[in-house]
């Protein structure tokens, strides 16, 4: 399914997911957003995002969702057609392996080809764990993104009970829903 073209005022976001545990919170970002601007929604899943979250239930938060690797879905969903369909790309969440791959410039994938061809503002928003986030690797790779014209949003750090550990942990998770909202909105204005 195409999108229509925007009516006039009406803003095109595309939502990259990928797999993470946090993807489980994304119907609740879905739903801020639809809620607070208006606008047309698509979320573009990896593969691991599936894992996480089935596609049909993302769709009933979106407008749109495209999801697989499939062939025969690229004349339709190919990246430059998705690219100019959209205003603003937010990967979110964003894994270590995500920030990486668009670090190097690298399209493995779909929604990692479309960070690629992007021509407007895009901005990942990083979970994974505390020990990931503080590698150097991963630092290099939020500065190269920086430094290439990208918005990496500093994650908050959240304290979760850790089943395999047995105790509390710390890690750098997704802002509160309503703090995704006002940055979209910031660069939507752009």
């Amino acid at each position: 399914m195409q999108l229509k073209p925007a009516t006039e005022g009406r803003r095109r976001i595309l939502l990259g997911a990928c797999g993470s545990v946090d993807i489980l919170t994304l119907p609740r970002y879905l739903s801020a957003i639809k809620t607070n601007i208006d606008c047309e929604l698509s979320v573009l899943m990896t593969r691991s995002a599936e894992a996480f979250l089935p596609a049909a239930s993302v769709g009933l938060y979106a407008d749109r969702v495209i999801a697989g690797e499939r062939p025969e879905d690229w004349p339709i969903d190919k990246p430059s057609r998705i690219v100019a369909d959209h205003d603003l790309l937010v990967v979110l969440p964003a894994t270590a392996h995500m920030l990486a791959t668009a670090a190097q410039g690298a399209a493995p994938n779909r929604l990692a080809t479309i960070i690629l061809a992007s021509n407007f503002p895009v901005l990942f928003f990083p979970v994974m764990g505390a020990v990931m986030w503080e590698k150097l690797a991963v630092q290099r790779n939020v500065r190269q993104l920086c430094e290439d014209g990208y918005q990496v949003v500093e994650p908050v750090w959240h304290e979760n009970y850790d089943v395999s550990l047995g105790r509390m942990v710390g890690h750098p998770s997704l802002p509160l829903p309503e703090q995704v909202v006002e940055l979209i909105r910031t660069n939507l204005r752009r």
